[in-house]
């Protein structure tokens, strides 16, 4: 007698087997799509920590906990001079010299981190005036932190050009994991506060930023030979890329920080989160361009841009998407997560929507000048649309306030987009490609999505 057929099981089988072929492939649409899906839960995992300071400190506190955790990263960030993403290019050139290169970075890295910590002990007192003295010492004591985080991003570089995706993603994905477990241990015990929370931030990445270090240090061993050359080719590329590296940075914190100086810790805490929930549609573009720039590095430059621009019209098309669904649910979502405090922020919100989408898909187009050895041109795109913005903000904000910072932002967004679609023709010296998604678009992905499934 035949058994009968299990419907549930013919359907579940073919998709659990495309899941797990999929999940243990190594190509780069693979990995980017790895890379977004665990992008997506940090980002869920930071929408709760937002959520939950918001929500027990108020606008006031939140500002205050903001101005204390925002400067150990932007100085850290803004002390790499190039080296994670030199890393990437000479180690994908250069793999035998891996070792060599990254000793010497390592080296590099534990310098610049230091003299961002000292830079930040002696002007924090003088940028941050207007809050309390216990908030300037607090901030002061967090660039002790600055050097681990400058290590954390050559780390990071040399898992991505080892194509080490899996440990990379749980490794960003642990740190907002346990930052979230503090803040509930916080608010269990009722000993959550501005400070309490800002080393629920902090403190978590310590032990995962030394592990990681000693492992690649284990694997790698100290080589000293050809030191001075390896800074000399780390340099040369980290210097051209470092205009790019600290102008993407600036320009990530750039309004945060200005507002730190022109309004008060309760509007700051407004326009905090407004920032952080605008850049859930951030995913598209981070996630693809860490695995787009070392999978481009090395090929011809008509495969680059056709790469790059292919990527760039799914990932923007999808993130302009969701930010429309987002603007139009805001007015009601964010009063209920956040508190009808913080209602003001939805103006400011919806233009940083629609800015972060713009950028993101900016960025993805830059990844083709790195990848071509041309970090310069991304670097000048990133100094132009800070030199628009600063002026911009220092008016529009005492102008406007919120939504003045909102506009400043926006407008900065959209001349480095144009700057840099002038720069694919002109300086690649190639044809413009499609700016928008179009049915190549979506058959490449779908044939793409098809080759799995038949595996």
């Amino acid at each position: 007698m035949e058994q009968p057929v299990d419907l549930k099981t013919i359907r579940i089988k073919p998709l659990l087997s495309f899941i797990k072929s999929f999940f243990s492939s190594k190509s780069h649409m693979a990995d980017s799509v790895k890379t977004m899906f665990f992008s997506v839960l940090i980002l869920m995992i930071n929408m709760l920590t937002g959520i939950l300071t918001a929500r027990f400190l108020g606008p006031l506190g939140r500002g205050e906990q903001t101005a204390m955790v925002l400067w150990s990263q932007f100085l850290a960030f803004s002390f790499t001079f190039g080296i994670p993403s030199a890393i990437i290019y000479n180690v994908k050139k250069n793999m035998k010299d891996s070792a060599k290169l990254y000793t010497t970075a390592v080296g590099m890295g534990l310098t610049a981190g230091v003299l961002a910590m000292a830079i930040g002990i002696f002007i924090l007192p003088y940028w941050l005036a207007t809050y309390s003295s216990s908030v300037v010492l607090f901030s002061q004591w967090s660039m002790l932190l600055v050097p681990l985080i400058v290590l954390s991003q050559i780390n990071n570089a040399m898992m991505q050009v080892r194509g080490e995706y899996k440990r990379f993603n749980r490794l960003r994905f642990l740190v907002p994991l346990s930052t979230l477990v503090c803040l509930g241990i916080l608010i269990v015990t009722k000993t959550m506060s501005p400070y309490t929370s800002a080393v629920a931030y902090l403190a978590p990445a310590i032990p995962f930023y030394i592990w990681t270090t000693v492992r690649l240090l284990k694997q790698y061993k100290f080589v000293f030979q050809d030191v001075f050359s390896s800074f000399k080719t780390l340099i040369k590329y980290g210097i051209g890329s470092y205009g790019n590296d600290l102008m993407g940075n600036i320009s990530y914190y750039i309004d945060q920080i200005v507002i730190v100086g022109l309004l008060n810790p309760t509007e700051l805490g407004l326009y905090a989160v407004a920032v952080s929930l605008s850049r859930v549609v951030n995913i598209f573009s981070t996630s693809i361009i860490v695995v787009l720039f070392p999978k481009a590095s090395g090929l011809p430059k008509d495969q680059v841009v056709d790469m790059t621009f292919r990527v760039y019209r799914i990932s923007t098309c999808i993130a302009f998407f969701c930010s429309l669904v987002i603007m139009l649910v805001a007015p009601f979502v964010m009063p209920l997560l956040y508190g009808p405090d913080f209602k003001e922020a939805i103006s400011v919100f919806r233009m940083l929507l629609f800015e972060v989408s713009l950028s993101g898909g900016t960025m993805v187009l830059a990844q083709a000048f790195m990848a071509l050895g041309k970090p310069k041109i991304v670097t000048i795109l990133q100094g132009t649309g800070l030199l628009i913005v600063i002026p911009l903000l220092i008016v529009f904000i005492p102008k406007f306030g919120l939504v003045g910072a909102g506009i400043a932002i926006l407008l900065s967004g959209v001349l480095r987009f144009i700057f840099i679609l002038i720069n694919v023709k002109f300086t690649l010296k190639t044809k413009l490609p499609k700016l928008f998604i179009n049915k190549e678009d979506v058959r490449w992905l779908m044939s793409a999505v098809s080759a799995y499934r038949s595996k």
